[in-house]
């Protein structure tokens, strides 16, 4: 099994690399491990509707790293940083808990821009690693989630997110743009904003710390394959890294299987301070309630998460805990 750090080496070292999202909780993940992996340069973009500033600290001084604050809905503003990119981690996109709201914007960003980041990598076939998400499958019976099962996505996030996939491996088949895709599934760790919708480990512990009740949305039985942000960020470059993912789809979780009632009693026992509870509200409509992928096909290419759960858990308590 190949290490994070050796994916990245063989994906990055000597190349500028194009993060989108850079400035997210995942993207952020991604430019450090590129730079840590030696990255001649690397390209953030972020439009900081969901990323944090403070996201870009630990490496915003590094000479190779170069910012730009932009939006992938506008292509004047990805197509230049596509062009002076040998590789595109194409993590931008409008969150599942925002696509309610916003579906217009959803759509845009998740459809538009990445149909602008394909458009752009087009004209030198830049290669791309389009994130997608396990949200495009819906549900299913454990166990059936190959990368070709059927598609019956529940949430505007993950019809979306569908559309960009077939996008990417359009452009791949018909235009030879060297894209791959990878599906995230459960990803946390340090970095995940606790102050919204989204993220229920981070927002857990958050609440925990601070004496708050954590609110479990439906019954709590949904399962969740927790997997490691720097874990996830591995496979990513992983798939970089190989000509034979070229116009493939990969899911890419961990093995764990928690439930959201188990993460919060845990979460409650090891973290709570005096006052915090447990409490059920309303369940989310079109939530995923076993949304397990199958993950054979990464790890056959030596892929498999390295940190455990009970380890991640730990990290992304004290990343919270230095935060709060």
């Amino acid at each position: 099994m190949t290490t994070p750090l050796e994916n990245a080496e063989r994906a990055c070292r000597g190349k500028a690399v194009l993060v989108t999202g850079a400035a997210g909780f995942i993207g952020s993940h991604v430019c450090e491990l590129a730079l840590e992996g030696g990255a001649r340069r690397v390209l953030g973009l972020d439009n900081f509707v969901s990323g944090l500033p403070r996201n870009l600290d630990p490496f915003r001084n590094d000479p190779r790293f170069d910012f730009t604050e932009g939006d992938v809905r506008d292509f004047n503003t990805i197509a230049p940083l596509v062009r002076e990119a040998d590789l595109v981690i194409h993590e931008a996109a409008s969150k599942l808990v925002a696509s309610r709201d916003n579906p217009r914007v959803d759509l845009e960003t998740n459809i538009l821009g990445t149909f602008n980041v394909l458009e752009a990598a087009r004209e030198k076939a830049v290669p791309v690693v389009h994130v997608s998400t396990g949200s495009v499958l819906g549900n299913a019976p454990e166990g059936s989630m190959r990368e070709d099962h059927p598609k019956r996505p529940s949430t505007l996030y993950g019809i979306s997110k569908s559309a960009g996939e077939e996008y990417a491996l359009f452009y791949a088949r018909e235009f030879g743009v060297p894209a791959r895709v990878i599906r995230y599934f459960h990803v946390f760790g340090p970095r995940q904003d606790y102050s919204g919708d989204a993220g229920v480990v981070s927002i857990f512990l958050a609440r925990a710390m601070r004496g708050q009740t954590l609110f479990i949305h439906g019954s709590g039985e949904q399962i969740r394959c927790f997997t490691f942000v720097r874990d996830t960020v591995a496979a990513t470059f992983l798939l970089a890294a190989r000509e034979d993912t070229l116009g493939e789809v990969y899911n890419v979780a961990s093995r764990n299987r928690v439930s959201v009632k188990e993460l919060a009693g845990i979460v409650l026992e090891r973290y709570g301070a005096a006052g915090a509870s447990i409490e059920h509200d309303a369940p989310r409509p079109g939530e995923n309630l076993r949304p397990i992928p199958l993950t054979e096909k990464i790890e056959s290419l030596g892929w498999k998460a390295m940190v455990s759960f009970d380890e991640g858990l730990e990290a992304t308590a004290e990343w919270v805990r230095a935060t709060l």
